[in-house]
């Protein structure tokens, strides 16, 4: 059996979802392909896709194989056109995922610029503020906020956002400012939505930390919609400094000066890792870069005591 050319066969027929349609494409017999999937998944020893006389669909098994197998058959489809056509410039399609806010409103432009500069390459951006599994998914590269756990894929991370707690020029008029972190317990606080219920906010001034259990009546897993509804008065808010300096923020007035919320790490993870195709090199390079004026470097950052390696 032709390894290579069943990946395909079966990558085909689980995108259209069937063996005469993908027969033809490649200029094959339907018994063929028929043969060749059923080849390959005797010798992986799982059952890929599920056969009906009125549907074709994939199995569990057969989507995490399909989204690791379409990363390797790209990368090695873009090897060999490095090679065989000595390009300088990257060529193809790159899967991008990252967290939905900082997607649209720091990446996306960054993206734009991107593909002016190398117009012979495509992005699809997924954003969400779940984790990818970037194998399982067929991700390239993720940006990701926070420390990130041990895993298979090389990471990188480029510095660090900074976080403030914030409220309108109107919400502190009506309020009074807040000049130390147990004040917060008698604040209305717009969280940031993590799994609900009580949420706990951590302050920094100097070698003081502080930490206090705070609630209010709204919570959201967009930072942007915080923003608004702080803007608007209601509440008071921890958000990121880039995006406090990309909207209209003029009203917010940033709380307690003196303490500091702890910086979150800024990742770039790579699913590639060892043969990185030139697009893939080129878009890490290019986000490291573009992404710098939006990040704090380690000197400037206020960091958590696991950042600081203690």
């Amino acid at each position: 059996m032709d390894t290579l050319q069943a990946y395909r066969a079966f990558l085909r027929v689980a995108e259209t979802a069937s063996f005469s349609r993908t027969a033809e494409d490649m200029s094959l017999q339907q018994s063929q392909v028929s043969r060749m999937v059923a080849g390959l998944e005797a010798q992986l020893g799982v059952q890929l896709l599920r056969r009906t006389t009125r549907s074709v669909t994939v199995t569990e098994e057969g989507e995490r194989f399909r989204g690791q197998l379409a990363t390797i058959l790209s990368a090695l489809e873009e090897c060999q056109d490095e090679i065989r056509n000595r390009r300088v410039e990257p060529v193809g399609l790159i899967r991008v995922a990252c967290p939905t806010t900082l997607g649209r409103v720091v990446v996306a432009p960054i993206i734009d610029d991107f593909l002016a500069r190398f117009p012979q390459t495509r992005i699809e951006m997924i954003m969400s503020n779940k984790l990818a599994n970037l194998a399982a998914d067929g991700i390239d590269v993720a940006i990701r906020v926070g420390r990130i756990p041990e895993s298979e894929h090389p990471s990188r991370m480029i510095g660090y956002v900074d976080q403030r707690l914030v409220a309108s020029s109107g919400y502190v008029g009506r309020h009074g400012m807040v000049a130390d972190p147990a004040e917060l317990v008698d604040r209305n606080c717009l969280c940031f939505a993590s799994g609900g219920g009580a949420q706990t906010w951590t302050f920094q001034r100097g070698e003081a930390r502080r930490s206090v259990r705070v609630k209010g009546d709204f919570i959201a897993n967009d930072a942007e919609t915080l923003m608004h509804r702080c803007a608007s008065g209601h509440g008071v808010a921890v958000l990121p400094g880039w995006l406090l300096k990309s909207g209209d923020t003029d009203d917010l007035v940033e709380l307690m000066p003196g303490w500091r919320v702890p910086s979150m790490p800024l990742n770039l993870v790579c699913a590639h890792r060892n043969h990185r195709p030139l697009k893939i090199r080129t878009l890490l390079e290019f986000l490291r870069t573009q992404l710098r004026p939006f990040m704090l470097s380690h000197a400037e950052a206020v960091l958590r005591p696991q950042d600081r390696g203690e």
